[in-house]
């Protein structure tokens, strides 16, 4: 079965499933050590309304670009935006930028280092070691081992699909449905940032349109396929780690103990199972997962990095350019080492809302203006993905300068 898009390019159903397999690899990913713990705090009815919520939003942004991208071989955020939206959108857009790729590198240092001490207890002690070896492991990384990554992605991403299925079905003894039903609708915006990160796949969307022969509706139709599974299988998650973690309680091993101390899920998980298979395949799911994301955002970083320096100071010096990529990621681990969750609230409620959800909103505003067809659903989904992102952006802005005003 074909399918025929813009042009006359025709493109059969097994490449757009294929090319769906791309999304949910990015949507799969550290995210689902991050999501559970903090949409738990909420129950599980509010987290799947807010993440579902946040998952239109990022779906409508996906279409949005496929849609206005154009078919060439480069492609960039702050391009896009500056044709858009022009010379502020532009500069927003590298500013987003590096907020996401600051933050997430933070995190995923972060994130490592309390897995393995929350995972092994006598490692605890050893903590700052652990995050300064990992650091230096991720960074040689970067600069010797990135175009072994590229070349045998598909790789990593099995051994990430595999151990997390594993993890899944081997953390099933310790399911209680009847946690389910704890419901605190107080703490449905927490879930939200952490929902945007999750979701956030659009970096691949050129590569998409590119597998697809840049035809648009196929390139729509597999990102639809791709994050709608991505969904379900992070739906499926949240309701065995919220159905086996208690809320509160004594002992550590609860939600709000592992949010408080920014634990990934598996780590509470591998406590109360009690489970070799479980722990070490979570524990491989892990470092895969966060290590592969390390690696191809600390090379964006360093890229983006050469590139304004090179552009707008006429600057081209690697070490400098290494020093401004990498530096104040480990200072700010260092400074903050429970930042896990913090770190990735940061990044998808400020620069990805931002960059993927108000941004995206008001083209398609603007668009609804001209608009021959369908004049008033653009302008409704424009205004909803507006509102709730900038709702998103209000949220954790205040949730951070309160936290930091409290330190004062």
């Amino acid at each position: 079965m074909d399918v025929c898009g813009n042009g006359g390019n025709q493109v059969k159903t097994s490449a757009i499933v294929a090319s769906s397999f791309l999304v949910l690899g990015n949507v799969l990913g550290v995210g689902v050590l991050a999501l559970p713990i903090a949409s738990g705090l909420g129950g599980f009815i509010p987290a799947i309304l807010g993440i579902f919520a946040i998952w239109l939003v990022m779906l409508f942004s996906a279409w949005l670009i496929a849609y206005r991208m154009e078919a060439s071989a480069h492609h960039d955020m702050p391009s896009f935006y500056n044709r858009e939206l022009g010379t502020i959108g532009k500069w927003l857009a590298i500013i987003c930028n590096l907020i996401i790729l600051y933050g997430v590198l933070v995190a995923y240092v972060s994130g490592v280092t309390t897995m393995v001490a929350g995972l092994f207890p006598k490692v605890a002690s050893y903590k700052f070691v652990v995050m300064i070896v990992y650091f230096l492991i991720g960074s040689a990384l970067i600069a010797f081992g990135l175009k072994t990554l590229r070349k045998g992605i598909l790789i990593v991403i099995s051994i990430i699909w595999i151990s997390f299925f594993i993890m899944v079905f081997s953390a099933l003894s310790q399911f209680h449905a009847h946690l389910l039903t704890y419901t605190d609708w107080r703490y449905l915006p927490v879930c939200m940032p952490l929902a945007v990160s999750a979701f956030h796949f659009h970096n691949i969307i050129p590569t998409v349109s590119k597998s697809l022969n840049f035809n648009k509706l196929a390139t729509c139709k597999a990102i639809l396929l791709g994050v709608a599974l991505g969904l379900i299988i992070n739906a499926v998650w949240i309701i065995l780690v919220l159905g086996s973690i208690p809320e509160t309680g004594v002992g550590v091993d609860t939600i709000v103990y592992a949010n408080a101390h920014s634990l990934t899920a598996n780590v509470p998980l591998s406590h109360l199972l009690k489970s070799e298979i479980f722990t070490t395949f979570g524990l491989i799911f892990g470092i895969f997962a966060i290590t592969s994301s390390f690696m191809t955002n600390g090379a964006g970083l360093w890229g983006f990095v050469d590139d304004m320096l090179c552009r707008y100071f006429k600057i081209n010096d690697r070490y400098l350019v290494t020093t401004i990529t990498f530096l104040p990621v480990i200072v700010i681990a260092l400074i903050y080492p429970n930042i896990f969750i913090s770190a990735l609230s940061i990044v998808g409620g400020i620069g990805e809302a931002i960059l993927f959800g108000v941004l995206p909103a008001i083209i398609i505003i603007n668009i609804s203006k001209s608009a021959q067809k369908y004049k008033a659903m653009l302008k409704c989904v424009g205004v909803y993905m507006l509102v709730l992102s900038v709702l998103v952006v209000l949220y954790v802005a205040y949730q951070k300068v309160m936290y930091f005003a409290n330190l004062l």
